[in-house]
């Protein structure tokens, strides 16, 4: 019986590609789920529900293979969820006339982006009374589980209750469900999600020009041109789109530039800097790299120019620390880098040692570059006396090339490590997910034995002396912490 301990061992020689579908999916979900030491499947019952069906369901599978191979039919018939006996219709002597009920008719807000949950829910309505397969069911929840625990829905959501019960129909009809199921929403229910999918309505400009902007820079695509050009042209003059949209001087703009590389000579569409600047803060958080904040798609020349009113609906993602670490530095963002400074035997390695056990112990891998120390016996010494020796926390004496695997790096330190600035915005453009924290050595005057300019690369700046630590940088550091 597959479990928690013995899953990874079990499944080692599984060639996913080999499998159903389902199946597969359910192996990457599991894969998400164990990180942090099984973190997300101990801490949210429904991740659990999922991972423990989704588990039985291989079970049955790889005794099915262990004894006799069973081709699966492609013409396999869907099996609802609930079936229910039809009745013969009884015989009329006399046709009758059926009343169609009118369509409901919602009350639609049409705005600039629609909220995440609502997007969820309108996707979950749209599957009623279809066919779906278990692999789908199985991507819809894990999509879901991964936008609650990103918070890009939130406990205090006003569809919370909504987003609750929805996640839990799927869940239950994933297990029950064989490989293929119609899935059917009971009508109550389904009146409230269908209220919710059609209570927001994306504005057809700015539609228009997520499509624009997807084209920049791109290569022989006259035909894709062609198509959005007529779209635009079709868009005002059905009145869909007129001079009082708030983005009707822009989508103007946009629709001189297609005509022109559509009568032009030029391979690809290029959008000048200044009007490209200019749409990244409206069409929306979709076209941003997440884990890069509001610099995903940056200019290195011109920078990106955010509308403020977007910056404020943007949401950030902090790593959640707590503890005395919070009080040092606040609660950082995901890929944050951090500067520790000190004198020699000032405590500065074994703070951040301890530091690399909490954060092992709470928020993700974490690996610890003990480059200056190597493996020897005052590492080991710190690592016992500590007790930082938790299973999310690893060890090395050098600088992996790879290391987008882990949440945190501690590198220690950046004078032995041979570091310059430029290697240290590399490591940042290629692990934007990973934070980093650099350590430094200081001459007797408390100058750092290396380049000042690396402190202008750090968020966090922490100075350790004679056993204290205290801070200064983003997040609301400014906190001291004894080591």
């Amino acid at each position: 019986m597959l479990n928690t301990t013995n899953y990874f061992q079990k499944v080692s020689n599984i060639d996913w590609n080999m499998v159903p579908e389902a199946l597969a999916k359910g192996h990457r979900l599991t894969e998400g789920s164990s990180q942090n030491n099984w973190g997300p499947y101990r801490s949210n019952e429904n991740i659990k529900r999922v991972v423990d069906a989704y588990m039985l369901k291989l079970d049955e599978y790889l005794a099915q293979i262990s004894v006799k191979p069973v081709a699966k039919s492609t013409t396999e018939k869907p099996k609802p969820v609930k079936s229910t006996p039809t009745p013969k219709p009884a015989k009329k002597t006399t046709p009758t006339v059926k009343k169609v009920a009118p369509a409901p008719t919602y009350k639609t807000d049409s705005i600039e982006h629609i909220d995440t949950d609502v997007q969820f829910i309108k996707r979950y309505a749209a599957m009623h009374g279809k066919v779906k397969s278990q692999a789908q069911i199985l991507t819809l929840i894990h999509s879901l589980q991964k936008a609650i625990l990103e918070r890009r829905i939130r406990k205090t959501s006003p569809y919370a209750k909504e987003i609750e019960l929805m996640q839990g129909q799927l869940i239950s009809c994933y297990e029950q469900m064989g490989d293929m199921a119609e899935i059917k929403i009971d009508n109550k229910n389904l009146k409230r999600y269908l209220e919710i999918a059609h209570s927001q309505a994306g504005m057809l400009s700015i539609s228009l020009l997520k499509a624009y902007v997807s084209l920049n820079g791109k290569r022989d695509i006259k035909d894709k041109a062609e198509r959005l050009f007529n779209r635009i042209k079709k868009a005002v003059e059905q009145g869909k789109i007129t001079k009082s949209d708030k983005y009707a001087t822009k989508l103007d703009a946009a629709f001189q530039t297609l005509k022109t590389y559509i009568d032009g000579d030029s391979k690809n569409l290029n959008i000048n800097k200044a009007q490209l600047n200019g749409l990244m803060g409206i069409v929306g958080d979709d076209l941003f790299s997440k884990n890069k904040g509001i610099s995903g798609l940056d200019d290195d020349e011109n920078g990106m120019i955010v509308n403020s009113g977007e910056l404020l609906k943007m949401d950030f993602q902090t790593i959640g620390l707590q503890g005395k670490y919070r009080q040092l530095i606040g609660d950082p963002s995901v890929g944050f880098f951090a500067m520790v400074f000190g004198l020699p035997k000032s405590g500065k390695s074994t703070m951040c040692l301890d530091f690399a056990n909490h954060l092992a112990a709470n928020h993700g891998k974490v690996l610890y570059c003990a480059i200056e120390e190597g493996f020897g016996y005052t590492l080991k010494e710190k690592i016992e006396r500590l007790k930082a020796h938790h299973p999310n926390l690893f060890v090395t004496d050098r600088v992996p090339e790879h290391l987008d695997q882990f949440n945190f790096v501690f590198i220690d330190s950046v004078s032995k490590a041979g570091l310059e600035v430029s290697d240290m915005d590399e490591m940042r453009k290629m692990n934007p997910n990973t934070s980093f924290i650099f350590i430094y050595h200081t001459t007797k005057e408390g100058k750092f034995r290396g380049v000042n300019a690396h402190a202008h690369e750090v968020d966090v700046i922490i100075e350790v002396e004679k056993g204290k630590a205290t801070s200064t940088g983003r997040f609301n550091a400014g906190g001291s912490v004894g080591v």
